[in-house]
């Protein structure tokens, strides 16, 4: 393929990447890959696997699941924000985004029914992963150096990075 690719996963003995024009490609080795249909030509940047699902974010508040990766279906985010990063951890699907600004959570238990939560940031979300019980999401444009962790989704807390650059 010719597009962009933005995000890749790992689950249910998958490979799964996403990219712009809605573009969606498959893999079981890493090596061969299929195109999938994902029913959008909207930009995808992030993918996760947990609870036995693949949850895709991406421009325009877009958010597709999928049980294996080749079926997608298209979820109600309730923001028209561009989702730029998605982790699963803790029984929580959470996904971050923005576009120039923005500063957008959105949790679900399920990968279907998203909640807004507040970041306390105005600046934009870029990144998000999971680990040792924490949620921790990066991000700033040009500048802002953001970083805001979270050891339950409802209450984030900024943290010093070191740097004004976007992260």
């Amino acid at each position: 393929i010719s597009n962009y690719l933005f995000g890749i996963t790992y689950g249910n003995n998958t490979f799964v990447a996403v990219g712009d024009a809605g573009t969606i490609l498959t893999s079981t080795d890493g090596i061969t890959w299929i195109e999938r249909s994902s029913g959008t030509s909207n930009y995808l940047f992030g993918i996760t696997y947990g609870n036995n699902a693949f949850v895709a974010v991406g421009s325009s508040g877009t958010i597709l699941t999928s049980a294996d990766g080749m079926t997608w279906t298209p979820r109600t985010s309730g923001t028209s924000i561009w989702l730029n990063g998605i982790t699963y951890g803790n029984n929580t699907f959470v996904a971050v985004g923005g576009a120039l600004s923005g500063g957008t959570i959105l949790t679900s238990g399920d990968g279907v029914t998203w909640t807004t939560r507040t970041s306390g940031t105005s600046l934009r979300l870029n990144g998000i992963t999971y680990g040792n019980n924490t949620f921790v999401a990066v991000g700033g444009f040009v500048s802002g150096g953001t970083i805001l962790t979270s050891g339950d989704v409802m209450t984030w807390t900024p943290r010093t990075s070191g740097t004004s650059n976007g992260l």
